[in-house]
This record gives C-alpha cells, sequence and structure tokens, in this order.
C-alpha cells in the first residue's frame, strides 16, 4: 500500500518557517460499565489552521443560538499553511500505517435508511441536507454500506479504504487530482506543494470567504471567523451561563469524554471543552436518532446549561486551539451574549447578527397516508426555515420582522477592559447567515483500547495525538 508509505522529508525540503459538521453516523459496542456506550474517537480531515491562545475569541449568542470564533491571522500562517496542511496529514497517514488503527467507513444516511420506514426515511431526507462530508469532493469513493470497522472482508480491504481516506484527504487539503506518491516521490514537486505561493493560493481556496484582510491587532493581516450552531439550556436564553466575558478553562477541559454514570453515553467521545466551574462546557450533540442510530445537533433550548454543537463542528473548535490546552489557560476568551451576536465581522461598515444555515432537525417525523415524504419535509428544507427559524423562536421573535427579514431594536453591548455591559440598541440590523461547515471528521477504534471515562492520553492513539497539527 504504497500510499500509506511516507518516509522522513529531507530537512531542506522543510526548511519553512511556522509562525507560532452534521449528523454522524457512528459506530457502538459494549463498554466495562455500560452496554452499548460509543466506542471509537474521532479525528480531524479539515483545513482549518492551529492557533495560538490569545488569537482565538468566541462569542456566544444565546438567542440565536451561534458560536462565533475569531481567528487573527499573521503572515506567516498564511505563508506556511500548506505545510501545516502537510504535518496534519502526514500525522494521520502514518497513524493509518498502523494495523492496530481501524476507520469506521464513511456510510451515507440514505443508505442506512434504505428499507426503514417512510418516517425513518424522511427524517433522513431531513437530517442529510447537513450530513455531506468534504471529502466527496475529491471523486473517491469514501462511502460504504456498512459503518462496523469488523465488517472489513479482509485485512486488504481495510488497508484499501485507509488508502481511499489518506489519498482524499491529501487531494481536498492540496487541491490536487495527483496522488500522494506521485508527489512525495518527486522533490519538486513537494516544494512546489510546500511553496509559500501554494499556501496562499490554498489559504484563499479554503478559507478566502472567511477571512477579513484587516486586523486592529499589531502584528496580524487578517482575521478568520467560522460560525456554528449550537443549543442551550431548556430554560431559555436568560440562564446560564450568565452574560459575562471569562475565558475557556482550558486546562480543565477534556479531549474525548466517553461517558459518564450521570449522563451515560450521551458525550459520545467527543471534547468536553469547559466554559465555567459551574461544569457548563462546548460538547458534542448526544441527541440519538434510535432508528439509525445517529448524532445529531438539535438547535434549541434542549440542554441542561450546556452549549452542544455538531461533532463536526467541536472537532474543528479544539483543531483551532493550541496543541496543548493546559499552557491556553486564561488565554482563549468568551463572550457569552443573552441576546443576539452583532458586530461588522467583514469590516465593510455595517454591523450585521451573526446566524448559521443550520435549522431545524426533528427529533422524529410522521408521514401520514395521505402525504408524500416530499410533502412532509418541504418546511424544513433551509430555503423554507431561514425565517421561519427566528419566528419560532418566542425569544427571538419579538425583535424579528419576517417582511424585512431584518432586527430591530436590538441591545447593543460595549466590552471594555473585559467587562460587558449594554449601551443602547441597533435601531435596525440585516442577518448575516453564514453556511453551514460540511462534514470533516471520521471515527476511528484502536485495537485493545479499553474505554476510560474522560482519559485523554490512554492508548498509542488517543484524541490529542491528532491534535498535533
Amino acid at each position: 500500500m504504497k500510499t500509506m508509505i511516507l518516509t522522513s522529508l529531507s530537512l531542506s525540503l522543510l526548511s519553512l518557517s511556522l509562525m507560532a459538521k452534521g449528523p454522524l453516523p457512528h459506530e457502538r459496542t459494549d463498554t466495562p460499565k455500560l452496554k452499548n456506550a460509543t466506542d471509537g474517537r474521532y479525528l480531524y480531515v479539515g483545513d482549518v489552521p492551529k492557533f495560538e491562545g490569545p488569537e482565538l475569541d468566541i462569542t456566544i449568542s444565546k438567542m440565536n443560538l451561534t458560536a462565533r470564533v475569531t481567528a487573527q491571522v499573521n503572515q506567516g500562517r498564511i505563508d506556511t499553511y500548506a505545510y501545516q496542511l502537510f504535518k496534519r496529514w502526514k500525522n494521520i497517514n502514518d497513524a493509518l500505517m498502523d494495523p492496530v488503527l481501524s476507520l469506521h467507513p464513511l456510510v451515507k444516511l440514505s443508505k442506512l435508511a434504505e428499507g426503514k420506514p417512510s418516517n425513518t426515511q424522511a427524517w433522513t431526507k431531513i437530517a442529510e441536507q447537513y450530513s455531506k462530508h468534504i471529502l466527496e469532493t475529491t471523486g473517491l469513493d469514501i462511502y460504504k454500506d456498512q459503518r462496523n470497522a469488523r465488517n472489513y472482508v479482509s485485512n486488504q480491504a481495510e488497508d484499501e479504504y485507509k488508502s481511499v481516506i489518506a489519498t482524499a484527504y491529501f487531494r481536498y487539503a492540496f487541491d490536487t487530482e495527483d496522488s500522494p506518491d506521485n508527489v512525495i516521490d518527486d522533490n519538486k514537486k513537494l516544494e512546489e506543494l510546500l511553496s509559500v505561493e501554494n499556501s496562499r493560493r490554498l489559504f484563499k481556496k479554503h478559507l478566502g470567504h472567511l477571512y477579513t484582510n484587516t486586523s486592529k491587532k499589531d502584528g496580524y493581516v487578517g482575521f478568520l471567523t467560522f460560525v456554528y450552531p449550537i443549543a442551550a439550556t431548556v430554560e431559555g436564553p436568560f440562564d446560564q451561563p450568565k452574560e459575562s466575558t471569562l475565558d475557556l478553562k482550558t486546562a480543565e477541559s477534556i479531549e474525548a469524554r466517553w461517558w459518564s454514570d450521570k449522563w451515560q453515553d450521551e458525550f459520545g467521545g467527543f471534547p468536553f471543552l469547559l466554559i465555567n466551574w459551574s461544569g457548563v462546557a462546548f460538547h458534542g450533540p448526544i441527541t440519538n436518532f434510535s432508528p439509525l442510530d445517529v448524532w445529531f445537533l438539535r438547535r434549541g433550548y434542549v440542554s441542561h446549561g450546556c452549549h452542544r454543537m455538531d461533532g463536526s463542528d467541536i472537532l474543528e473548535l479544539r483543531a483551532l486551539m493550541p496543541v496543548d490546552l493546559k499552557k491556553a489557560a486564561g488565554q482563549i476568551r468568551i463572550t457569552v451574549l443573552d441576546y443576539f451576536d452583532v458586530v461588522d465581522w467583514d469590516q465593510d461598515g455595517e454591523a450585521e447578527a451573526i446566524d448559521v444555515k443550520y435549522y431545524n432537525i426533528p427529533t422524529a417525523i410522521a408521514v401520514p397516508k395521505n402525504k408524500t415524504i416530499e410533502d412532509v419535509i418541504k418546511p424544513y428544507l433551509p430555503e423554507n426555515q431561514a425565517k421561519a427559524f427566528l419566528k419560532n423562536n418566542k425569544y427571538a421573535a419579538p425583535f424579528y420582522d419576517m417582511n424585512s427579514d431584518r432586527l430591530k431594536n436590538v441591545p447593543k453591548y460595549v466590552v471594555n477592559k473585559n467587562k460587558l455591559s449594554r449601551d443602547g440598541v441597533h435601531a435596525n440590523v440585516g442577518i448575516k447567515r453564514f453556511d453551514y461547515r460540511p462534514n470533516r471528521i471520521i471515527q476511528y477504534t484502536e485495537e485493545g483500547h479499553k474505554l476510560m471515562g474522560f482519559d485523554d492520553v490512554f492508548g498509542k492513539y488517543p484524541p490529542k495525538y491528532f491534535q498535533k497539527y
């Protein structure tokens, strides 16, 4: 399997200087304490660079259920972008060479729903709007009929699937139809791949639509804006966590929280990023569509206080952060807002309320005998939900003018010396709806790995292994 083999690169080739998402079919099995708890961890195969703690800011809107992440960008990070992508790809590629690591094949929701009742198929059509995987764009067959790694017919079949995923990620990351072998075996091609020119090209291709080429911080040339859908407490936007500016409790955060005696297996093996000392955190989606056993995010007031995130989004949020979270203690600022997040995100002189095109996925849906699947899913199509999402949010609705699709008399926030306060209102603001970021993770299992409650380091390939780059 030549694609999976990568020899050490010469120093001359690596002399570049470095400047310091959707409904997800997963595999479950028995754990020592709890039947049918999540088995396997997740690795990120996306395109975001890694940042230092002080370069990151997170703003939460509990009223519009969004988390906006701002990442300050210096020129060095742009010029070495290809090199970081390459290090991440190589780290994953090297791990896949090891036979103790198995990938759970990606499976389309529609495949899982084949032969199922119409109610299940209708739910699948709604959820599948948010389950596209970024590796689909490479032209390689990344999907299989079954998601369980134990269903590989042979070791060769498993190795071939690993090779497909490694090649697909390489082609996606570097926007090429070439194979890793052809590039790595050709010094000239590799130098071109890692060049400043190619770094700038790839940065623009992958992240240009999220990049603002100005910054108020010294030493930075711009910033990236990522917006993710979240859930909030059943008590509504005026409950915990309280409005404030604070720091993410990175030293106490967990790379992968498997399960707990209280919440059983609901944390799903995703990171648990602590927001405050009351135990409020960013964590995985936890809601499960039981007919297909699929994790999905309910974007609403449905949690016990934490901000649930789509599985792909919580992994990307972690990927943006420093390798060692403990060293980032006190560095990543969070601003928690009860009301809307209104900001001039692109510095064009016009402030906008932040939203994201990920709307309502129901816990279940019924197809009456006199209706078709297409009839019942129509209200859940994104083009029909943008306005309905705000209108149906009883907290947001008083501020929302459905005819103009704008917000009126929204409280205005001011942050002065890390203290948050309100100062008047935004009389009339538009809404910026960011595109939902597709799925960019894949599940893996390490042979011989005994599940632990929340163990960040056990085994050869713990989650932190895949956060090196």
